[in-house]
């Protein structure tokens, strides 16, 4: 859908610029599906999520549990060497820091 297209063109756009910034060091972390034990709605696509990742699905990732990435951007942002995208495998990594 066009929206999907718009909104998927301006994350991109920002993250260019966040990346491109001498100012600041981009570390943009990138979770397909976050989600908790009380978001019973997501609960039935995480598996079909996962499944589709794990079989390489274009543009699908591992979920991710909302624990998991505020852990692995807390510790992005004690570790200068973290920058760039993020995505699920490097914040499991970060989390566990």
């Amino acid at each position: 859908p066009d929206w999907l297209k718009q909104y998927l063109g301006s994350k991109r756009t920002v993250e260019e610029r966040l990346n491109g910034s001498a100012k600041i060091r981009g570390a943009i972390f990138r979770p397909s599906l976050i989600w908790d034990w009380t978001k019973l709605d997501v609960l039935p696509a995480i598996p079909i999520f996962n499944i589709a990742s794990a079989i390489g699905v274009p543009f699908v990732d591992k979920t991710v549990r909302v624990e998991t990435l505020a852990d692995a951007i807390v510790a992005g942002i004690g570790d200068d060497s973290v920058e760039g995208v993020q995505r699920y495998m490097q914040m499991e990594k970060l989390a566990k820091q």
